[in-house]
């Protein structure tokens, strides 16, 4: 059994589906809300692909990547405070529990962006993936249907 190929970016047709993608607003899905100190991270992650790239069970996916990021920094900096020791009044020396949390929330992180192929390698070759992404991008920037209605539907008079 063959793998089906991805469509080529640079064919007219995949063109015009980038173009369209482009003009669509990317938001998180009702039912996977997003933290408001999230926001930062979701726009950065968005950022990793072309907005044709997205699907839609891809973007309850990263609402919950960027939420876990923005745990991370919070907990992160609660730790720095805190220490990574914590000597109670019985004066015996435990390790701080906020240790594992960050570390959970690391592996969290790292695994959703493996699943997201944001990391190095995953969606390819990295010469062949950033030249694709760079493309796409580039279809996305010079849109001639950017604030058009060129997609919309035509009235009839």
């Amino acid at each position: 059994m063959t793998k089906a190929r991805k469509a080529r970016i640079d064919s007219a047709t995949q063109a015009v589906k980038v173009m369209a993608a482009a003009t669509k607003e990317l938001l998180p899905p009702a039912h996977a809300p997003l933290d408001d100190d999230a926001l930062p991270f979701w726009n950065d992650i968005m950022k990793a692909r072309a907005k044709s790239e997205w699907t839609d069970h891809d973007l309850a996916y990263v609402s919950d990547l960027a939420n876990a990021m923005a745990q991370l920094v919070t907990n992160r900096a609660k730790l720095r405070k805190e220490g990574e020791v914590i000597v109670p009044s019985d004066g015996k020396v435990y390790a701080n529990p906020r240790v594992a949390v960050v570390h959970g929330l690391h592996a969290q992180i790292k695994s959703a962006r493996q699943s997201l192929s944001i990391h190095g390698r995953a969606a390819g070759e990295a010469r062949d993936v950033g030249k694709r992404r760079a493309h796409a991008r580039s279809v996305e920037g010079d849109n001639p249907l950017e604030g058009d209605d060129l997609l919309a539907r035509p009235s009839v008079n």
